[in-house]
């Protein structure tokens, strides 16, 4: 069993090049350029709101961080999940913001 899980994330590892540099470099790139709108809609609105995703933002900056370190294969997944998940929670925190202001 454990080692048909181990397969599986080396092949997800393979098939989304997780242990590329470059994309490594792009997904703190994006990060990056996300926390950068979340600062610059909070000057243009003139509202502290915009600045509720920087948290999860910086949390899936961490995961990205443990993504590159990661020792092997399903650490690299499980971080990179995380790291989803943390932009996802990010993007849907604006859009409510954007809906409630």
């Amino acid at each position: 069993m454990v080692n048909e899980s181990d397969d599986v994330a080396a092949r997800l590892v393979a098939a989304l090049r997780l242990r590329q540099p470059r994309v490594q470099v792009a997904i703190a790139g994006f990060l990056v350029v996300f926390m950068v709108v979340c600062v610059i809609a909070t000057i243009t609105r003139l509202s502290l709101l915009p600045l509720l995703p920087l948290l999860s933002f910086a949390g899936a900056s961490a995961a990205a961080w443990r993504a590159r370190t990661a020792a092997d294969d399903r650490h690299a997944v499980a971080w990179t999940t995380v790291v989803a998940g943390g932009v996802a929670l990010g993007f849907w925190l604006l859009g409510m913001i954007n809906r409630v202001w």
